[in-house]
């Protein structure tokens, strides 16, 4: 199957969709801040890389889910005029022919309303319980995101690939045959020799 893929964070929305969404919570539920201080270890460990990006996300999102509906909290996030505005205006005014793909490291159940708002049907992202709060699987980024693309929808041919990562992205980019690097709306293509891994 030929898709287009576009990754979401830094790409199709401006900005961290994870970090607003825990903001848009504590301002909604000031004493989730009470729980703030029993993550510093683990925050400490993913910047020193002592612990695993997946882990972090598991410890913030049960300290979370245990006090605040996550996938409703979510919703409401996404419905938020603050957070609509931070969607790429880009995205909407590309034209389109081919099935559509957001592949992201954030938890799905986080994204699901935004793909919906979008007009996307197919969405990858990190897996997760919403009640529980718990990770499941790897963190999907990278090579991640190829196998989960190939698990959603069989075998597949990238036409283009949009990331504001060529690091994060780059098993992606290497497979697409258009490479697009997006930051802050703006969308630059890259030569059709580019190389991520270089």
């Amino acid at each position: 199957m030929l898709i287009e893929v576009y990754d979401f964070d830094g790409t199709i929305y401006d900005g961290d969709s994870t970090v607003d969404l825990v903001l848009f919570c504590l301002r909604r539920h000031p004493a989730l801040l009470t729980g703030l201080p029993g993550l510093l270890p683990s925050f400490a460990g993913a910047l020193t890389g002592r612990l695993s990006l997946t882990a972090f996300k598991t410890a913030l999102f049960t300290r979370m889910a245990a006090r605040i509906d996550l996938a409703a909290e979510s919703e409401l996030f996404w419905m938020d005029a603050r957070t609509q505005a931070k969607l790429g205006k880009w995205f909407e005014q590309t034209p389109r022919d081919l099935p559509v793909v957001i592949a992201s490291a954030s938890p799905e159940f986080e994204l699901r309303h935004a793909a919906k708002l979008l007009g996307v049907d197919t969405l990858i992202g990190t897996r997760a319980n919403a009640e529980t709060g718990e990770l499941i699987g790897k963190n999907c980024k990278g090579a991640e995101k190829i196998r989960r693309i190939g698990e959603a929808i069989g075998p597949f041919t990238v036409r283009a690939m949009y990331t504001d990562s060529v690091k994060s992205d780059g098993p992606l980019l290497d497979m697409a045959q258009e490479k697009y690097l997006v930051r802050h709306g703006k969308v630059q293509e890259l030569p059709d020799d580019f190389k991520a891994g270089r």
